[in-house]
């Protein structure tokens, strides 16, 4: 019954994540080297599959065995935002802020790119030091874990950001090509909130 369980488990998180990406299961059969017959079979739990195939899901999807065969909750193996002195309403925030991150960052398995790839993570790590900043400017983080002062830290990372950017528009465009996302999913609703505040505080 307990292995019964797992293979449902297995089945349901493997077709979850791939409805995520916005990728037919056609696709997703060619990309992991398997007919669409059997991915269809592991989908739906009509048949096991062995570990080499386990393996090569993790890595297409960007996440851990153990997440993909219902062992653990967390996608990458390392533990979910902390418990905090906040409200219900600001934890509920944090944890959708961190699973449409999760999500968006999960799509890069999908590039062969690497260019697109190490786009996306310094692109990120450049939010994320800004935000910091800006955070320790507040008094939430320690001024000791910053090399720079907190002005210049800031100017330059914006700047730094700026670059990204315009270093991604000579990198082909595959955004008419890219896969849509089918379902809608905390990305599709951080993109929508985000369009929002751009609308209601800076167009006039």
């Amino acid at each position: 019954m307990e292995n019964k369980e797992k293979v449902s488990k297995f089945a349901t998180v493997l077709s979850q994540l791939r409805k995520e990406r916005g990728i037919s299961q056609k696709q997703a059969a060619a990309d992991l080297k398997i007919s669409q017959a059997l991915l269809s079979h592991y989908e739906k739990g009509i048949r096991e599959c062995g570990l080499d195939f386990v393996i090569r899901c993790s890595e297409y999807y960007g996440v851990t065995a153990d997440y993909l065969l219902g062992i653990s909750d967390s996608r990458t193996g390392i533990d979910a935002i902390g418990s905090c002195d906040c409200k219900d309403g600001e934890k509920s925030k944090l944890a959708f802020l961190a699973d449409a991150t999760r999500m968006l960052l999960s799509l890069m398995p999908s590039t062969r790119d690497e260019k697109v790839t190490k786009y996306v993570y310094d692109y990120y790590t450049l939010c994320v030091y800004r935000g910091a900043v800006t955070m320790a400017r507040a008094g939430i983080l320690p001024k000791e874990m910053f090399k720079f002062d907190f002005n210049l830290g800031r100017e330059l990372a914006s700047a730094a950001i700026a670059v990204e950017d315009a270093k991604f528009v000579f990198i082909e465009d595959k955004s008419r090509t890219g896969s849509d996302l089918g379902e809608k999913t905390s990305l599709h609703s951080l993109i929508e909130s985000a369009e929002e505040l751009i609308l209601t505080n800076f167009v006039v």
